[in-house]
C-alpha cells in the first residue's frame, strides 16, 4: 500500500477546510458520519500529513448535507470526493468492493444496452439512465411519448459513467460522458431531459454544448391542467428529494407540482428540499462496508411514517422501497397505486428489461423511417 498523500486540488479543499471550520458542531449533528469519525478540521488536518483512514471518504454518502449546513461554507462533501479520486489512484484504497458495480457500468456502455436516435425536426432528448430504463422500462418508454406527443424528441438510451465517477475513477467517467456528449451533440440537440439526478450532473459537469433539464420541469407545467378523477382517493405524499439537486429549488417545485397533478397532496418530511438526507443509497457507502447507509434509511423512514413516498431517484425508490411503500414520481403521474407500487427490475431482470427497451425504441423509429 503506497502512502495516501494528496495532489494539489485536495490539498487548497484541505487548507480551505481547516481555514473555515470552527468546530461549531453544526454538521456533526446532522451527519452521524462525522459524528462518529471527526469534525472537518480534524478529517483535513489527517489527510494533510498522511494519518486519515482512507476507507474514510468512501463511507462517505457524498450527498452533501454537510457542507449546505455549514454556516461558514466548508465543504467537507467535496473534499471526500476528492479524496476517493486520491485514495483510488495511490492505491491506498483498492478498488474490489466496487468491482461488480464497474462490471455493471461497462456492461450497460456497450452497444448492446446502447441506442440513441432522433426524428425529423428534433430539439431535444430523453435520456431515461439505466435506472429508470432497467427498473421502470414502461415507464421510461411512456414518459418519452409523453415527450414525444409534444414536440418531436429523440431517445438517448446511454449510460453517464455515474459508477465511476463514485468510485473514485473521475478521469475515466470524465471522458466517458465527454464521449456520450459528442454523440448527443452530433444528434444537433439543442436539448437533453433526464429523469436521473447523476445523469443530469454527470453531463452538466463536461460542459456540453445543449442544455441539461429534468423532465419533471417539462412535465410539470401540464400537471395543474390535468382532469382529476373525483372518486380517487388523495393520500399524504412524502416527497424524497435528491441529494444531488438539493439546492435546485425548481426541480423541487416539479417534482411536487407532478405529485398534485397525480390527484395526491404534498406532505413535506422534517428533511426536505435543500435540507434532504440520504436515502442510505449516495456514494454507495454501502459497498465500502459502512454501517451508515442503514441509518440513512431508517431515518428517512421514521420522519416519513404512515405516509406513502414519492422520489425522483430510481436509487432512493429501491433502497426506501424495500420496506416501505415507495413510488417513483412518473409512476405517481402515470396513475400508479402509492400505497401498491410498481415493483423495480433489479439484476438479471433489469439487465433484460433494458434490452427490451432498446428494441422498442428501435421498432419505433424504424416505422417513422417508413412511414416518412
Amino acid at each position: 500500500m503506497r502512502m495516501n498523500t494528496l495532489g494539489e486540488a485536495a490539498v487548497r479543499a484541505a487548507k480551505d477546510i481547516l481555514k473555515r471550520c470552527d468546530s461549531c458542531t453544526i454538521c456533526t449533528k446532522e451527519c452521524p458520519l462525522l459524528k462518529e469519525r471527526g469534525m472537518p478540521h480534524e478529517l483535513a488536518r489527517d489527510a494533510l500529513v498522511g494519518r486519515l483512514d482512507p476507507a474514510m471518504p468512501f463511507l462517505c454518502s457524498l450527498c452533501g448535507l454537510c457542507s449546505v449546513a455549514c454556516p461558514r461554507k466548508a465543504d467537507p462533501s467535496g473534499f471526500m470526493r476528492l479524496l476517493r479520486a486520491e485514495y483510488i489512484a495511490s492505491g491506498a484504497y483498492p478498488l474490489e468492493p466496487f468491482a461488480a458495480y464497474l462490471e455493471n457500468e461497462t456492461r450497460l456502455l456497450s452497444r448492446n444496452h446502447t441506442f440513441l436516435a432522433a426524428p425529423p425536426g428534433a430539439r431535444r432528448g430523453f435520456l431515461p439512465g439505466c435506472g429508470l430504463s432497467g427498473s421502470r422500462p414502461e415507464t421510461a418508454w411512456k414518459t418519452y411519448e409523453m415527450l414525444d406527443a409534444t414536440e418531436p424528441t429523440a431517445f438517448l438510451l446511454a449510460c453517464c459513467s455515474r459508477p465511476s465517477d463514485n468510485a473514485g475513477l473521475h478521469s475515466v467517467a470524465a471522458g466517458r460522458v465527454r464521449g456520450l456528449v459528442d454523440r448527443i451533440a452530433a444528434l444537433g440537440l439543442e436539448e437533453v431531459l433526464t429523469p436521473c439526478p447523476g445523469c443530469r450532473e454527470m453531463l452538466r459537469s463536461v460542459e456540453p454544448p445543449f442544455a441539461v433539464n429534468t423532465v419533471y420541469e417539462a412535465l410539470a407545467p401540464e400537471a395543474d391542467e390535468r382532469e382529476q378523477d373525483p372518486d380517487k382517493e388523495s393520500l399524504d405524499i412524502a416527497v424524497q428529494d435528491s441529494c444531488l439537486w438539493r439546492l435546485d429549488k425548481a426541480v423541487h417545485r416539479a417534482v411536487r407540482d407532478l405529485v398534485w397533478g397525480s390527484g395526491h397532496a404534498v406532505s413535506e418530511m422534517n428533511h426536505a428540499w435543500y435540507r434532504t438526507t440520504c436515502c442510505g443509497a449516495g456514494g454507495r457507502a454501502d459497498l465500502a462496508g459502512s454501517p451508515l447507509p442503514e441509518s440513512w434509511r431508517a431515518q428517512r423512514l421514521e420522519e416519513a411514517g404512515e405516509r406513502p413516498i414519492a422520489t425522483a431517484c430510481t436509487g432512493c425508490a429501491r433502497t426506501l422501497g424495500a420496506s416501505h411503500p415507495t413510488v417513483h414520481v412518473l409512476d405517481l403521474y402515470l396513475g400508479a397505486d402509492p400505497l401498491h407500487p410498481p415493483v423495480l427490475l433489479q439484476g438479471r431482470r433489469a439487465h433484460a428489461a433494458r434490452l427490451e427497451l432498446k428494441r422498442r425504441a428501435r421498432r419505433h423509429f424504424r416505422k417513422l423511417l417508413q412511414d416518412a
